[in-house]
């Protein structure tokens, strides 16, 4: 209160720091306060002594986080919006998070009337998708609150590209990145098949393998047959490796999978089911037998990869790789790459948020901006608060938006009675945000983690099974889960906390 400066500045730097503010408790909130228990609530400075709060109501904190807000879009001195800027928060901002929190609260009407502000702020959907998570537009009029990154190596970059892409989505320090975080099958089958200009329906592996159901019957591992590599190319094996590769994977299969697999075409019979569909699905994805713009052994070249499965080498495959006479041996590229452990794995690959070739400098401190909250965001919100409030219309409307930017039909059926459109706009939310950071805050406040997200094994493979390296099985002990635990070392430092309900201490 005491620093010199313009009052006008001070004002303005105060309404930011609420919006951080109620930003920061509205994550706690969600994490750790549900059932009625909150967090503690500090808004004055303090010493470590007086660090001895116990917990608020989850109602009390919720009342910080609007009051906040509200004080920030009181504030004449901050922005509309920051379009253009340098990630300072702005009306905007405090619009959609306000919003974000009526929802939560259950306060639709109030919800929506926010969501609408965000619009009236100067925000809107950006005209290119694929585009959108690039760094020559993450100060877009899309992108409404991000965390800023810089491309330098003291640690201001994003790492995400490091732990989500194929070993050759690397950039040019190094090719190698760790595909530590992958996409779920789940997800992947969400993203829906276009039939033409008015009509989609939902994807189902029947309609593109007919035999798919009989070998789901024996049983997960079987279906792997339908994901394995073509021995041959014009007639001739590719190679006596791969040939011995392709049959080691096969003599793992039940005799009546095994007969399915398709020497010269399987390939192209897997690629088929992934062709016509939600084009946020290429953008976001590297499906199998997808080709992607990747980075040599030298980190040197850019080229184009095909993700295969299984290969010749564990990591990387090109011309200095471990399967060099295969590419050499072959007409045009035939330059393959795979999961950081593609001989054991074949799982579905990030895009969003990676390089292409040697467009970064770094793959760890790359300067691609994660967004918080973007418009699209918003309106998928917005679109969920007017289901709640039985307004079906109106919600499509909100959803057709976000769906025309990449020229997807969005059909009435969809939206014919309040819980089948309530289905629809969370998985249209899990189509469009995958990746940020988003989805599982949805599926915490939805209780849906479980059945969307949860997994016993370390990582599921593109076919659907489980795999997992370090031999760890999780289990699912209750919906307890909802809430995170306040840690036992905070309650042994601190007696005026509660322990979280359901929990062992």
């Amino acid at each position: 209160p005491g620093a010199t400066m313009a009052q006008e500045k001070k004002n303005k730097l105060v309404a930011e720091c609420k919006v951080l503010r109620a930003f920061f408790y509205m994550r706690l909130n969600e994490l750790y306060g549900r059932n009625g228990l909150g967090v503690p609530i500090y808004t004055e400075p303090i010493s470590p002594a007086e660090g001895n709060k116990g917990q608020s109501s989850e109602e009390e904190v919720w009342a910080l986080i609007i009051k906040d807000l509200t004080d920030a879009i009181n504030e004449s001195a901050l922005p509309n919006n920051q379009i253009q800027g340098e990630g300072r928060v702005s009306k905007g901002a405090a619009y959609a998070l306000r919003g974000r929190a009526y929802l939560m609260t259950k306060k639709y009407d109030q919800a929506v009337a926010d969501f609408a502000k965000v619009g009236e702020s100067g925000y809107k959907l950006f005209s290119n998708y694929k585009q959108l998570f690039k760094v020559a537009n993450e100060r877009c009029e899309e992108m409404i609150l991000s965390v800023q990154y810089i491309e330098e190596p003291s640690g201001y970059g994003s790492a995400v590209q490091k732990y989500t892409a194929a070993f050759q989505q690397g950039a040019k320090d190094s090719r190698g990145c760790w595909t530590d975080l992958q996409v779920t099958p789940a997800l992947v089958n969400l993203y829906e098949e276009i039939i033409d200009g008015t009509t989609v329906r939902p994807f189902s592996w029947s309609d593109y393998i007919p035999e798919w159901n009989t070998v789901n019957a024996l049983g997960a591992p079987n279906r792997k047959v339908f994901f394995i590599r073509d021995q041959k190319v014009n007639g001739n094996d590719v190679h006596p490796t791969v040939t011995t590769v392709i049959n080691t994977e096969l003599n793992k299969l039940n005799s009546t999978a095994r007969a399915l697999y398709l020497p010269e075409g399987n390939e192209a019979r897997l690629k088929a089911a992934y062709a016509n569909r939600d084009p946020r699905l290429a953008y976001n994805v590297v499906t199998p037998y997808a080709s992607f713009q990747g980075v040599n052994s030298n980190s040197t070249a850019a080229g184009m990869y095909t993700y295969r499965f299984p290969v010749t080498g564990k990591y990387y495959v090109d011309q200095s790789g471990a399967e060099p006479n295969l590419n050499s041996s072959l007409p045009g590229s035939y330059y393959t790459s795979g999961s950081a452990n593609a001989q054991a794995e074949f799982k579905y690959i990030h895009r969003k948020f990676v390089g292409e070739g040697l467009e970064y400098a770094r793959r760890e401190q790359n300067p691609i901006d994660e967004p918080i909250i973007r418009y699209a965001d918003v309106l998928l919100m917005w679109a969920e608060a007017l289901v709640e409030m039985n307004d079906l219309p109106g919600a499509m409307a909100k959803v057709k938006q976000v769906r025309d930017r990449v020229g997807i039909p969005t059909m009435a059926s969809s939206f014919s009675d309040q819980n089948k459109a309530r289905n629809y706009v969370r998985d249209e939310r899990r189509r469009e945000l995958i990746g940020e950071g988003v989805n599982f805050f949805d599926e915490m406040r939805w209780k849906t983690l479980k059945e969307t997200k949860f997994n016993e094994k370390f990582a599921q493979h593109a076919w659907g099974g489980t795999e997992n390296t370090g031999g760890t099985t999780y289990e699912w002990i209750g919906d307890q889960w909802y809430t995170w635990p306040v840690p036992k070392s905070e309650i042994e430092l601190n007696k005026n906390l509660k322990p979280t309900p359901g929990w062992v201490y």
